[in-house]
């Protein structure tokens, strides 16, 4: 008999033999289980297909309207596909056009396609935007056998619609690559949302997810990554691998002080999984604006103190990850000094899942 079914019988058992009238028991298995899982077990028997509709205005109130907007924009998302086409062409429509001057339109407000070779996640090609309507043929002329793909939405706008060209007659079907695993779960500033990266496939997020085949769910709100109480109610509503909190560059000594050991105690209350707490990365060309460089190594210094805090009161599962060089030592890993170009997300993505991987978190 399965160990499971002997401490069910014990348990009963038990409450036969000591339990009150009246009284009211909760016999589990100690595995949580997420109402999704369980939405996709009630919809296996069905007789009839059914259409589940996730509310996308469920979170509007609860926090602030900027976060709210941030939310809109499509960064960590992707769509994987197979076909046996001979084109894809691309048709998309954003929300907002966004453009700023210091990231290229095609990680803002591109699409970005990546096909799978002998395993590996191979770049294919970008879908450069024109404005707020594209068409895009951006891959073309192959032999017509079914390959997998990987199709990287906008990293600073949302996308309204989307339309993806194939052959007629041509196969297309959605397909799981990614592990049968539970997700990390960032948390972060406009680096998490990925600025500046050139495409999508660039974002560190989306790099660790092809490196190490996992889900990552990506909640960076750019300029806003504060250490918010809502966003960790949030949080602690996922059934996550992993936690990596990674708002250094959005907060003050101050903030660190008031909001992280609330925040961590939030989602720890509601989660067991591990939650790793990111030091902001220091770049010698700091050094030249030594306000700047002070402040950057008073946080890291109070976000060290806040973790040995959370040790000392005896919250589980918690790390900490030092990375004054996880872009390098060069001083070539940014766009402007903060954010990261492309070669800066590679470097983190790497630093990072080297650290996860020696931890034993993936």
């Amino acid at each position: 008999m399965h160990p499971s079914i002997i401490k069910l019988i014990n348990a009963y058992e038990q409450m036969i033999k000591k339990s009150a009238a009246g009284s009211v028991y909760n016999v589990c298995s100690n595995k949580t289980t997420s109402i999704g899982d369980i939405l996709e077990i009630l919809v296996s028997y069905a007789s009839k297909k059914i259409n589940i509709v996730v509310d996308p205005e469920k979170f509007r109130k609860k926090v602030r309207k900027e976060v709210w907007d941030l939310s809109k924009n499509t960064s960590g998302i992707s769509i994987d596909f197979s076909t046996n086409s001979s084109f894809i062409e691309l048709h998309w429509e954003v929300l907002n056009n966004f453009a700023m001057n210091h990231m290229p339109n095609t990680g803002i407000k591109g699409l970005d396609l990546y096909i799978k070779l002998k395993d590996r996640w191979t770049y294919a090609g970008t879908g450069i935007p024109g404005g707020k309507k594209n068409k895009l043929r951006i891959i073309k002329d192959l032999k017509t056998y079914e390959r997998e793909y990987r199709l990287y939405l906008p990293l600073y706008d949302g996308i309204k619609t989307l339309d993806i060209g194939l052959n007629t007659g041509s196969t297309f079907k959605e397909v799981e690559t990614k592990k049968k695993s539970k997700p990390l779960v960032f948390y972060g500033t406009s680096i998490t949302q990925g600025g500046c990266a050139s495409r999508p496939g660039l974002a560190h997020t989306n790099i660790v997810a092809r490196d190490t085949g996992l889900e990552c769910l990506n909640f960076g709100f750019s300029g806003n990554g504060c250490l918010e109480k809502n966003i960790g109610n949030i949080l602690s509503k996922i059934d996550a691998k992993l936690f990596i909190i990674e708002c250094m560059q959005n907060v003050s000594v101050e903030l660190i002080k008031e909001r992280l050991i609330s925040l961590v105690t939030l989602i720890r209350k509601n989660q067991d999984a591990p939650i790793v707490l990111m030091s902001e990365p220091q770049f010698k060309y700091n050094d030249l604006n030594q306000l700047f460089w002070q402040d950057q190594i008073a946080k890291n210094r109070q976000l060290e103190i806040e973790y040995k805090n959370l040790k000392k009161n005896n919250i589980s599962n918690i790390y900490m990850i030092d990375e004054p060089h996880a872009i390098g030592e060069d001083d070539e890993g940014t766009i402007d000094g903060v954010h990261f170009n492309d070669l800066g997300f590679q470097r983190y993505a790497h630093y990072l899942t080297r650290n996860l991987k020696s931890l034993e978190l993936i």
